[in-house]
């Protein structure tokens, strides 16, 4: 459109410019006749007023009359002090042909056509010059231009509204029902989908690929969500079965360890039943009695601490301050078995845990390392170490590592792989029930920490892994 209307005003400057030529030839022709009537008269009476009353016209600049040799006889009052080079009249006057040129007078542009003066005989009696302004053509040219950008503003003003508008429809709209679409699918809103135009375009074409990634991912969604039932209850039946057969392991592991002593309490009731005995007899088999009550007794309560653990009640706490007061707790059973303690808990390590579930678990470690010390022949010795670990481990960079060993003979190979499981013992004549160690593994998982059993060096060892808490308050 530019190079269109840069054109269109070539064109038209130029057009201008030949209409301005050819009135100024016809001008020139009409002065002519005039001024060659007039140089008939005597003494060239006339001529000046002809040439002012032609100068006074709007289209004609000025006018100059010109003599044989070339000299100024009249002028016009705008070129009266500047007449065309004495050389270029002289050519017209020798060539008696009519010369046409642009010149400025007082930085004015003016078109002037200079032609021959005759007499009757056709003889050359000298030459006049007739200057019209360009200034009305190039006021017309800035006019044009003026009108030119206008239009040019207003059709770019209408173009842009108009591509504005389109874009908006066409472009912006589409793309912000594709945003809003891909953030409902962000937030999980499956069921969302785009609206098509009916035109088609390649806009439609891509929101009809978007609504069929929005049905997959939903049929996705619904066999995954129907797979998951599926597992969750495959996994419900899974645990029950796993529940009865734990009940199964537990009802066959409570009536063996149940039996023996229910067999020595029904023998001696008999004994006691059928005979008279002596008063010492009889009070040793009840004494036997109460024991076997007793022993049945124990190990129904350690069955129901295995059943029925309650949920720990967290809350932060100094490691350091649970084993101490286990510890302490076992002063007098350590002084009773001749062992020596060796600790380590210079560091300042806190855990989130329950103090009492704790307590029960570091003190049933250090029982069983008492029980495995009491038939040892060797130094009795136990080490108790706490320390922050930094390696990654249960989910987090730090954590409490707390362990456990002692100086006995440790743990046979075979057994390291069941020492965790209920009724699991190596004691021998029913002094275990083997949920120890059940018990303890239960709470530490509750906990959410970990346990591992095993052997060093010169005896069993016990490692606890607890998360660390940000506080410390003591127990």
């Amino acid at each position: 459109m530019s190079l269109y209307g840069t054109w269109g005003l070539r064109e038209r400057e130029r057009t201008m410019k030949i209409e301005a030529r050819r009135a100024t030839h016809a001008y020139a022709t009409a002065l002519g006749l005039a001024l060659e009537s007039a140089f008939q008269a005597p003494r060239l009476h006339g001529v000046q007023d002809i040439v002012d009353r032609i100068s006074r016209e709007p289209e004609i600049y000025g006018v100059l009359v010109y003599g044989r040799t070339g000299e100024v006889l009249f002028a016009s009052d705008l070129l009266h002090d500047s007449p065309s080079s004495r050389v270029r009249v002289q050519s017209v006057l020798s060539s008696s042909a009519p010369a046409t040129f642009e010149r400025l007078v007082d930085e004015n542009r003016v078109y002037s056509v200079i032609r021959p003066l005759r007499n009757p005989r056709a003889e050359v009696i000298g030459a006049f010059e007739v200057a019209q302004p360009l200034s009305f053509a190039e006021a017309q040219n800035r006019q044009s231009r003026n009108r030119f950008l206008l239009n040019t503003l207003t059709l770019l003003a209408a173009v842009s509204g108009v591509i504005l508008w389109l874009v908006r429809r066409m472009i912006a709209r589409p793309l912000g029902e594709f945003v809003t679409a891909a953030q409902a699918l962000g937030r999980g809103e499956l069921a969302h989908r785009i609206r098509v135009d009916a035109r088609g375009g390649e806009l439609a074409d891509l929101a009809s690929e978007f609504n069929r990634m929005a049905d997959k991912l939903e049929g996705a969604r619904a066999e995954l969500l129907s797979n998951t039932e599926e597992r969750l209850s495959l996994e419900t039946r899974l645990r029950q079965t796993e529940k009865m057969a734990a009940i199964g392991k537990l009802a066959a592991g409570l009536a063996h360890e149940i039996a023996a002593p229910l067999n020595v309490v029904a023998g001696r009731a008999e004994l006691l039943q059928k005979k008279e005995m002596p008063r010492e007899l009889t009070q040793k088999n009840l004494r036997i009695i109460i024991d076997q009550i007793g022993r049945i007794t124990f190990i129904v309560r350690n069955l129901l601490d295995f059943a029925r653990r309650r949920e720990p009640r967290l809350r932060p706490l100094d490691t350091a301050d649970v084993l101490e007061s286990v510890l302490e707790f076992l002063d007098g059973e350590f002084e009773r078995a001749g062992i020596e303690v060796h600790k380590d808990l210079s560091d300042e390590v806190c855990i989130m845990g329950d103090p009492n579930l704790l307590h029960q678990v570091f003190l049933n470690l250090l029982l069983n390392s008492v029980q495995a010390l009491e038939g040892a022949t060797g130094p009795r010795v136990i080490w108790v170490r706490l320390s922050r670990a930094t390696q990654q481990i249960l989910g987090q960079p730090e954590y409490a590592a707390i362990e456990i060993k002692d100086s006995g003979p440790g743990i046979l190979e075979d057994h390291l792989a069941d020492i965790f499981e209920p009724f699991f013992t190596t004691k021998s004549g029913g002094e275990g029930t083997g949920l120890g160690l059940a018990v303890v593994r239960g709470i530490i998982e509750e906990h959410g920490g970990s346990i591992s059993g095993g052997n060093w060096s010169d005896g069993a060892v016990f490692r606890v892994s607890l998360p660390t808490a940000p506080e410390i308050v003591s127990v």
